[in-house]
């Protein structure tokens, strides 16, 4: 980062940001471009008024004062230049005689409105006047400065480095690519020199153009923001769920009314104490509670930065072993082939509309048995896929009974019971992305290195198609909104929704708010990163005629990483616009006539449904080249994923079970009380099978390995305990859930931390009388 592009973050960028913001406010309430722009005009010439002295100057200070106010008259007008010439949100739109609102048009319409509300505010004598100040004055005046400048840089420090530090530093791997490494702390710079910027440049700065009476109330304002912000930050905004490396929220964020009270009540209360301590000349209590502040916000900081680079030099270890460019399995014409998908988060129950809704996928996935009646032992992928690629010994239960050893090892030693079996037995073992190995974000594949014989690869990624661009786009949007999810994270639940813009953070030029249509613009890194390799799996194929038995295994989140996909294809794509499609083809029905309105149904509904069907289109594609190789009626394949997600599609919800209003405010009760995140995608296609059929016997997804191991490989074992692996989905008179903290990172001891149990009986995952929670 070259000095130039240091100085214009702290000195013009903030200015561009306030663009950003007024404007998207405004365009926010069906205001107009052109009046926006008006508006905008008003707003900076307002801001501006107390900054230009209404005589002339008659001392050294004033000359200083009036200096400074045309240096700001000046960033503002750079500021605004960049701005106009980048914005594409007005390109082409009419403002009267103003063709095009874009570039120059909109920027003669601003400064012309500018010096047109000047004018009027030079007329009507607004401006500020210089006052002389008595020696107590004086005192008052520089303890206001003194504090403006401590809130200013509390600001800065909590927006630029805390927030970002433990945003980043809670899982590091999520913001570096496996195949194209860069440090995350490049963000972090990003978010210091904006919130520097904003705070310490623009905020003392402007605070000190003031007049005393001006400046003071600016320094209580400035008070009121770094106390509510901590309060704010501590004790609020902390269970909006997931959020993506783009900075991105799973669902819309909500707040129920008592909690929005409260943090209101909270933030008066940090209002009233600042504007009494300040009536009562207590300004000393506040410098010194800014100033520890100030320390305290810094040392939490630093030892945040220290875990996130040790967390980022793990993950660069990981990196320097990923060899992508030689990714590729074989399969074998003449042996017989065992391929494990896991899919994760695919939602078993859409699978009847998506088979009606392409009836083509019938024929593509010819062979296969749908499960429906599925159960998964989790809902987060660190406690449910454990069981998938383990087995029952691997269930939260089983993990549990072994309290001697980590989740991380146990997390291992399951993702080893298959490849280990299938590799004593003689066969050919590739595996691609285990999910979480070694409880890395990044699958830290270096736990098979013990196995020399087992080819590993890190394929999520590692496709060039768009990667460039996707990089850059990412980078810009993450450089601009870790400083803005501070911003919002900062603010009070009132405001929170607003700032966060369904994920646009008040940024014109990218469009988040998906109407009453199905309209998106922008496509997800991490859907892409997944998409391509899913859309890639013919060229990663090579298929052989020499008689070797060949077992795959590899896991996708295409359906986990969900966005808007074009219909009816299914494709990503920077323009979406389902709006037709959805207005003629929005109900889905199965084949017995059950229905599913995704035209009027929740986004996540949606996108879930939209980027499993995609994954299934993908993999159909895969299994006709498969057919056309000759390696599909010789190979087994599973499609199985770890859990489901909270989409109301069991009809079976457990917070009408629940007694105990204590247990409702653990975790997120809203998704977790939704049965569908424990049904799971189970289907499978034996040798030689056809006919794609259904099937309702209770299974779950710990059978998974039990599967592949039938008629391929004899009296499979656990390597690490000894235990025979068996199929045991009916025999167990109960199965135990488990909803516990998601973090790999935080949730990483011998046991799950804080369980949350769920118990299900019976033989029938629809039937609300099977399930209960544990209180």
């Amino acid at each position: 980062m070259s000095i130039w592009i240091i100085l214009g973050t702290l000195t013009v960028k903030p200015v561009e940001l306030l663009f950003d913001v007024v404007c998207s406010l405004l365009t926010r309430f069906s205001v107009s471009p052109g009046a926006a722009i008006m508006c905008m005009s008003l707003f900076f010439c307002l801001i501006a008024t107390p900054l230009r002295p209404r005589k002339k100057p008659d001392c050294r200070q004033e000359w200083i004062r009036l200096a400074l106010g045309w240096l700001v008259q000046l960033l503002v007008l750079y500021g605004s230049i960049v701005w106009f010439t980048n914005l594409r949100a007005f390109r082409g739109v009419a403002f009267g005689p103003i063709q095009n609102l874009g570039r120059q048009g909109g920027l003669l319409l601003f400064w012309g409105g500018y010096v047109v509300f000047a004018v009027i505010r030079h007329f009507t004598k607004l401006g500020y006047q210089p006052m002389k100040l008595n020696v107590k004055q004086q005192k008052t005046n520089r303890n206001n400065i003194i504090l403006l400048c401590l809130a200013c840089v509390y600001m800065a420090v909590l927006t630029g480095l805390l927030i970002p530090s433990a945003l980043i530093g809670a899982s590091p791997a999520e913001f570096m690519d496996a195949h194209y490494y860069h440090n995350p702390a490049q963000y972090l710079l990003s978010s210091a020199l904006l919130a520097t910027g904003t705070f310490i440049f623009w905020g003392i700065l402007y605070g000190m153009l003031l007049s005393p009476k001006a400046r003071k109330r600016f320094t209580m304002f400035m008070a009121i923001c770094a106390a509510s912000a901590a309060v704010n930050y501590m004790f609020f905004g902390k269970d909006y769920g997931f959020i993506s490396s783009a900075l991105q929220y799973e669902t819309a964020i909500t707040n129920r009314l008592e909690k929005t009270l409260l943090n209101t009540g909270c933030v008066l209360v940090a209002v009233a104490a600042v504007v009494l301590l300040l009536r009562k000349r207590r300004s000393l209590i506040l410098r010194i509670m800014c100033l520890y502040g100030c320390i305290a916000l810094v040392v939490m900081s630093v030892i945040n930065i220290a875990g996130m680079e040790r967390k980022a030099g793990e993950v660069r270890d990981i990196t320097d072993r990923i060899k992508a460019e030689d990714a590729s399995f074989r399969l074998d014409s003449e042996g017989r082939n065992v391929v494990v998908i896991m899919m994760d988060r695919a939602i078993g129950s859409f699978v009847p509309y998506i088979m009606n809704e392409k009836p083509e996928l019938k024929e593509q996935f010819d062979g296969f048995t749908y499960y429906p009646n599925t159960l998964s032992y989790g809902y987060h992928t660190n406690i449910a896929a454990s069981a998938v690629f383990g087995g029952y010994e691997y269930t939260p239960d089983g993990l549990e009974a072994r309290d001697d050893l980590s989740l991380k090892d146990k997390h291992n030693e399951a993702l080893k019971i298959m490849p280990l079996n299938f590799l004593d037995n003689g066969w050919e073992v590739t595996v691609c992305d285990a999910p979480y190995a070694n409880y890395q974000w990044i699958p830290d594949m270096s736990i098979y290195e013990e196995y020399p014989e087992i080819r590993t690869y890190n394929t999520i990624g590692m496709f060039d198609e768009y990667k460039v661009q996707m990089l850059e786009n990412l980078d810009r949007n993450r450089n601009r909104n870790i400083f803005f999810y501070s911003l919002f994270r900062s603010a009070p639940l009132l405001l929170q929704e607003t700032l966060y813009d369904q994920g646009r953070y008040l940024e014109m030029d990218v469009k988040a708010d998906k109407g009453e249509g199905s309209e998106l613009i922008g496509v997800s890194p991490d859907f892409l990163n997944n998409y391509m390799v899913m859309k890639n799996l013919g060229t990663l194929t090579r298929v052989t005629a020499d008689g070797t038995n060949t077992f795959l295994m590899f896991a996708n989140e295409m359906t986990h990483d969900v966005i808007e996909l074009q219909e009816p294809d299914y494709t990503p794509g920077n323009n979406i616009d389902n709006s037709a499609y959805e207005a003629e083809h929005g109900i889905r029905r199965t084949e017995d006539g059950k229905e599913l309105d995704l035209a009027n149904a929740d986004e996540i509904v949606r996108i879930h449904y939209q980027s499993d069907m995609a994954a299934f289109i993908q993999l159909g594609k895969w299994f006709d080249e498969l057919r056309e190789l000759g390696v599909y009626d010789n190979t087994k394949i599973i499609v199985v994923s770890d859990h489901g997600c909270y989409l109301g599609l069991t009809g079976v919800n457990l917070g009408e079970k629940v007694t105990n209003e204590s247990t409702l405010s653990r975790y997120q009760a809203e998704e977790w009380t939704d049965t569908t995140c424990y049904n799971p995608l189970l289907m499978v296609k034996d040798f030689g099978s056809s006919g794609f059929t259904t099937d309702m016997t209770f299974m779950t997804n710990a059978e998974t390995p039990g599967l592949a191991f039938e008629n391929t490989v004899t009296d499979p074992v656990n390597p690490f305990t000894g235990n025979r692996i068996t199929r045991e989905a009916q025999s167990l008179p109960e199965h135990h859930v488990v909803e516990s903290d998601w973090h790999i990172v935080t949730n990483c001891g011998n046991t799950y931390s804080d369980p949350l149990r769920i118990t299900f009986r019976g033989d029938d995952v629809f039937n609300a009388d099977n399930w209960s929670v544990v209180e």
